[in-house]
């Protein structure tokens, strides 16, 4: 089974897109799976089924504490109202986001892999991956699998090596309006504490970070990165919003280079802006990618979940700051230029 990955740098409009895939009757659409476990090391090593269900199913901290801190994204959709988890005290990690996406029953569909996943024998974790995209698949009758992770464009190299028959989707939106809404998120003010300390400390990226690294940062950097309790004082912090266009604009190009070397036949790219105007259009362009028909019904469907308003939210920011916010993005609007050109498709236009 061959997946095809949905690629982003985040708050690009890639939860609607799950959702608009999710209506496709031949569609599995998985959503924030790898995002979830990457600080578990989702490619590394031959576990046995039961190490690989530790690392899907163990809570998360951070994002229990997301939720009862009432710091709830669109992407976390599991019922914390009604479901048998509890986030005081830890909602299994695939509960948050992949299983609700799958079946308006997440609980019922967890026990079902809870007793099949750990018997699982040993080897290499892509394997697992596999086998888990071959039961989910079989047990939800959609055979196609696309997956959907924000923030996976850093992912894209492990992608490949992983699953070499893998074919991807770039999802891109105007910097702008993608760095305004992570200077909004939790994940993503996380996220670039993380790389500046990571900078500091002299470690390739924030999953190196360790006990060795936190006496290298300011006391406070180091508490809001090791506890997941501060998350809302990180919230409250003031961090300038040209920090997250320069974040948006450095994902942007880790991703590019990556992407042209792709064959043509196994990428494409989508822009938000494009799927908001012209819904029915870019899906069905997307349909003929993923090789399943763009019925007019699914057409439909999906077209009825676009949320117009959305569209240049960082129009009504202060003149001057939205032009030092464009200035900040500039970097990654040249590379998504190219990567449009390479791709042979239309990017947005900013507002």
């Amino acid at each position: 089974m061959a997946p095809t990955f949905v690629i982003s740098t985040g708050r690009c409009g890639s939860t609607m897109l799950s959702r608009m895939l999710r209506l496709h009757p031949e569609v599995l659409s998985l959503s924030e799976l790898f995002s979830t476990v990457r600080a578990r090391h989702p490619f590394d090593g031959s576990p046995d089924g039961a190490a690989f269900w530790r690392m899907l199913s163990e809570p998360d901290p951070a994002v229990d504490t997301m939720v009862t801190a009432g710091l709830t994204v669109s992407e976390l959709i599991y019922p914390y109202a009604t479901g048998r988890f509890d986030p005081a005290r830890g909602v299994p990690l695939i509960c948050h986001m992949t299983l609700p996406m799958l079946t308006d029953d997440p609980d019922a569909l967890y026990d079902e892999l809870a007793a099949e996943v750990p018997l699982w024998p040993v080897r290499p974790i892509a394997e697992h991956y596999r086998q888990l995209f071959t039961f989910l698949a079989g047990r939800c009758g959609r055979p196609v699998v696309v997956e959907r992770s924000g923030g996976s464009l850093s992912l894209l190299p492990r992608l490949r090596e992983a699953f070499p028959d893998a074919r991807f989707v770039y999802l891109t939106r105007d910097g702008v309006d993608s760095a305004l809404s992570m200077s909004r998120h939790a994940g993503f003010r996380l996220m670039l504490m993380g790389r500046a300390a990571a900078r500091v400390t002299g470690v390739s990226g924030p999953e190196q970070l360790g006990p060795a690294q936190m006496p290298l940062l300011p006391p406070e950097v180091g508490r809001m990165l090791a506890d997941p309790a501060e998350l809302p004082r990180l919230m409250a912090r003031d961090v300038p919003v040209t920090a997250f266009g320069a974040l948006w604009s450095e994902m942007t190009r880790e991703g590019a280079d990556e992407l042209l070397r792709l064959p043509g036949d196994r990428w494409t790219m989508l822009a938000y802006e494009q799927v908001v105007a012209d819904p029915r259009g870019q899906l069905s362009r997307l349909a003929g990618f993923l090789g399943v028909p763009a019925n007019r019904s699914w057409l439909t469907a999906a077209a009825g979940l676009v949320d117009r308003d959305r569209r240049g939210a960082s129009s009504r920011l202060d003149t001057r700051l939205r032009a030092a916010l464009r200035r900040s993005c500039a970097p990654g609007t040249a590379v998504d230029a190219v990567l449009a050109a390479a791709a042979g498709v239309l990017l947005h236009v900013p507002l």
